[in-house]
């Protein structure tokens, strides 16, 4: 490996991730929305590859990098917040909300002939969806940039990125992010991750349980007692704004709760070893000795 290239890979490891995720992704959208070509679902492995192409270039361990899915023994109760606690929580409450904005009653009978569809469901968004984009946001990004910033801030930022990174399928007619006002899903998406990074955090760094909540909250949009189209998972703009005054007032009190620093109870929090990198700044002091 070229000693310069590995040098800079090390020192700028985050930015480069973006950059690498975002123009994998961006890239296979984009051909798809030109051409037609069935690209869009391979978009969603820009992070994990970036994630891993840059573990091995930084000359860090692919093995303790993917072994963060391994990390499961974390307490039922995590599993029970991740899974069912926090994406009934932010349902509930957002139907509340919607409820009390438009006056429109909820139609739980339209409930049952979902609840088929969840399991399938869940374990199609945790193994070819949105679970896998976990390995980069929290398994490689989150950990380097709490190794200088505050747990919220570097929750905020993975969150703008993330968001951005999804910015081609606004163009993507009978897509829920076409329907969805690009500021509104914007703090969405920093709510969630703010509560990813609590969860990631909180479990001693486990992605299995970040990939866990991901999943599940992209399911729970199935139990809102509402009309709903369940191939594109098309919300209404009451739905949107609900979700996003609950996702954002959820986070807020985690981070009242557990703290802007390190979103969580334990002592110490993951950080760029953790996840089988090399820190920037461990790695120049050895090339300096």
């Amino acid at each position: 490996m070229n000693t310069d290239l590995q040098g800079f890979a090390r020192s700028h490891q985050v930015t480069l991730f973006f950059v690498l995720a975002i123009a994998f992704t961006w890239t296979a959208h984009g051909i798809d929305i030109v051409t037609g070509l069935p690209l869009i679902p391979i978009g969603v492995v820009g992070p994990i590859l970036a994630a891993a192409l840059l573990t091995w270039v930084t000359g860090g361990s692919l093995r303790q990098w993917a072994g963060q899915v391994l990390i499961w023994r974390t307490g039922l109760r995590w599993y029970l917040i991740a899974i069912v606690g926090l994406p009934v929580v932010l349902v509930v409450s957002s139907t509340v909300l919607i409820v009390v904005l438009t006056g429109d009653p909820p139609r739980p009978e339209l409930l049952p002939e979902r609840t088929g569809l969840i399991v399938g469901y869940f374990v199609f968004q945790l193994f070819l969806q949105g679970g896998l984009e976990e390995f980069g946001w929290r398994g490689f990004a989150l950990p380097r940039l709490q190794e200088r910033y505050t747990a919220l801030v570097a929750s905020v930022v993975i969150g703008v990125v993330w968001a951005l990174w999804h910015a081609p399928l606004f163009f993507v007619p009978g897509t829920f992010y076409s329907q969805i006002p690009p500021v509104l899903y914007f703090a969405q998406v920093i709510g969630t991750s703010v509560m990813i990074t609590w969860i990631y955090n909180s479990t001693g760094g486990s992605v299995l349980l970040a990939m866990a909540f991901h999943a599940a909250n992209n399911v729970s949009a199935l139990l809102f007692p509402w009309e709903i189209d369940l191939e594109t998972i098309e919300t209404t703009l009451a739905v949107d704004v609900s979700m996003t005054v609950v996702y954002l007032a959820v986070a807020a009190l985690l981070v009242v709760g557990y703290g802007s620093s390190k979103l969580t109870a334990r002592k110490t929090i993951p950080g760029t070893e953790h996840t089988g990198g090399v820190p920037a700044n461990r790695a120049a002091a050895a090339e300096r000795e």
